[in-house]
């Protein structure tokens, strides 16, 4: 488990997971609506950095001390840290999971960081942000071990921290755990020749594979989600 080390612990956390609107448009208030679990299908293409996305809401509880010139404890934020940790699914899948954590080649696939920038004031601001909480290349590297086949899940958490600076130097939220089921194919709705006739379902806001239905279709190999619409 990651934990907090810098003097932070209760003032600079993860809220909650926003749910991005139109446009991948991210609210950065706690008023938006929130998603608590994710659901991640493998069988959909990932882009290059990540199967899954989080959007987390982070607040500085930190104290607004700057009543002249610079504010000490606004945080710049330099990225996030994020840990897999396995949960629960078929024997295969512990396997799969404790060989990559073993393995210092492919450890990073399970435990890495990620960049993003953006500052969240003192004194209870808030400041939405976006990482990749399961990686592509894991999730393809599951996908090919057909460990999924058959309707199996895999559950994970994903543990989020995010890091950046104030004034007096480094600083890490508390972490941030987030459940993930994994499977392959149950968030495919469709799969025809592209391209689709009609109405596309076009899966997540901001990434096809995860938490929402999504119609498919095949060209030559390949599989095209969300799926090209005829003109």
């Amino acid at each position: 488990v990651i934990a907090a080390c810098d003097g932070t612990s209760g003032q600079f956390y993860v809220v909650q997971n926003q749910v991005p609107g139109p446009g991948c448009a991210i609210p950065a208030t706690k008023s938006g609506l929130y998603q608590g679990s994710g659901v991640l299908d493998v069988r959909v293409p990932a882009g290059g950095g990540g199967a899954y996305l989080l959007m987390p809401l982070l607040q500085n509880d930190l104290p607004a001390e700057g009543d002249m010139g610079a504010e000490p404890n606004r945080i710049a934020l330099t990225g996030f840290e994020i840990a897999i940790r396995f949960v629960d699914g078929p024997g295969t899948a512990a396997d799969f999971f404790a060989q990559l954590a073993a393995d210092p080649a492919t450890a990073a696939l399970l435990h890495y960081q990620t960049a993003w920038s953006g500052s969240v004031a003192p004194g209870g601001g808030n400041t939405a942000a976006m990482t990749s909480a399961f990686p592509a290349e894991t999730a393809r590297r599951l996908r090919d071990a057909k460990i999924l086949a058959a309707g199996s899940l895999v559950r994970v958490n994903a543990q989020i921290r995010a890091s950046g600076r104030k004034l007096t130097g480094a600083v890490k939220s508390d972490v941030f755990t987030y459940p993930i089921e994994i499977c392959d194919g149950c968030l495919i709705h469709s799969v025809t020749t592209c391209p689709a006739m009609g109405a596309v379902l076009k899966g997540g806001i901001c990434n096809p594979g995860q938490d929402a239905p999504v119609d498919c279709c095949t060209q030559g190999a390949d599989l095209v989600c969300p799926a090209t619409a005829a003109p």
